[in-house]
């Protein structure tokens, strides 16, 4: 999806390049920021748009080291990006989802050797019953011991978002949230995890998941692309998916560089449509400093939108639409704009799960 604007971004980056007295005047971001990585197979023999190669694997955390970034655990990123003293934006997390054995034969000697920290989203259902190429217990409990953080993907990767036939929706909230707190409390049993981070299987959410896991306690990472800081949705936190078509070198590095908008409105509030229907307008309103209005620009389906910026004091409002229907399934719109005053870019990303009308929610 994301080909014509990673494009477009690595082929302006070379014309915003600005001296260096002129950068030291000039903070590019006045928010603490993270970037998070999302890998799941890390291996030569699962399927390719879920996986990166051990090689390439190896590549990643050799950039993530040669470009600066400090690596954190996730639950140490949530405080980072919520401090209100302002500290380096090299802040980066790697996260896993799924517990594949990959992780274990192919990641985790590379981060152990390194001394870095990663967090695995699993599913408990999964591991006790080791459907495919899981991870088990003991496995987990050891790389815990150096450096992993292991965190809820629900009890069995269902599709959260779709309702069971003639299910009411009080029925469907009551079967999501033992679905979530199961999983919680087998990871209690057997790792002695208390904290609540959870990853939404596929990436799929709406406003009334959210609401679940925020009345839960849950903070919650999806699978849209951009960097997280403290105006992000603490229930939709988003991740650079960094496997197959997303593993390339010179595409993550403008990833892993970007900035986060500061982003005080946005619309709409409810990630799920109707399948066929147009793809909803997106409305943003962020502050103006150091982004380059003129070349702000966003994107639905790997393609150029109509976006329209307007400048009201110290703020920018962002309207943007496609008029294509929406295909069924998920899909985003991305939005970027050069910094003034760095060679990076901002970047935010919303998502949209469009179901049919017999299986929505609303």
């Amino acid at each position: 999806m994301f080909t014509t604007v990673l494009s477009s971004l690595i082929s302006r980056c070379s014309c915003l390049a600005l001296p260096f007295f002129f950068c030291s005047f000039i903070h590019a971001n006045t928010l603490n920021q993270a970037i998070v990585l999302q890998y799941h197979h890390i291996s030569n023999s699962t399927p390719v748009s879920t996986s990166v190669s051990p090689v390439k694997f190896i590549e990643h955390l050799d950039l993530i080291n040669e470009m600066g970034f400090q690596v954190l655990p996730l639950t140490d990123v949530i405080n980072h990006i919520n401090n209100p003293v302002q500290s380096s934006r090299k802040t980066l997390a790697i996260s896993f989802d799924d517990g594949y054995l990959s992780i274990y034969q192919n990641a985790f000697p590379e981060l152990k050797k390194r001394g870095l920290p990663f967090t695995i989203f699993i599913n408990p259902s999964a591991i006790d019953n080791q459907h495919g190429n899981s991870l088990n217990w003991q496995q987990l409990n050891e790389m815990i011991k150096h450096g992993a953080t292991i965190a809820n993907h629900s009890l069995n990767h269902d599709h959260l978002l779709i309702k069971s036939e003639h299910e009411l929706l009080k029925d469907w909230k009551n079967r999501i949230i033992s679905n979530i707190e199961d999983a919680q409390n087998r990871l209690l049993e057997k790792l002695n995890i208390k904290h609540r981070l959870f990853a939404y299987p596929y990436g799929e959410f709406n406003q009334e998941l959210k609401t679940i896991l925020k009345e839960l306690n849950y903070t919650a990472f999806s699978q849209q692309s951009g960097p997280l800081s403290s105006t992000s949705d603490p229930q939709a936190l988003p991740r650079f998916p960094a496997s197959g078509v997303y593993s390339k070198l010179n595409t993550l590095k403008v990833k892993i560089n970007s900035l986060a908008f500061n982003i005080t409105q946005e619309a709409p509030t409810s990630e799920i449509q109707n399948f066929g229907e147009k793809a909803p307008i997106l409305e943003l309103k962020v502050k103006a400093d150091d982004i380059s209005q003129a070349q702000l620009q966003c994107f639905y389906m790997n393609k150029e939108i109509n976006t329209e910026v307007a400048q009201v004091g110290n703020y920018l409002t962002i309207k943007a639409a496609s008029n294509t229907p929406l295909k069924e399934g998920r899909s985003r719109y991305n939005c970027t704009a050069p910094s003034i005053s760095q060679p990076v870019f901002y970047w935010y990303s919303m998502p949209f799960v469009s179901l049919k009308r017999k299986e929505s929610l609303h």
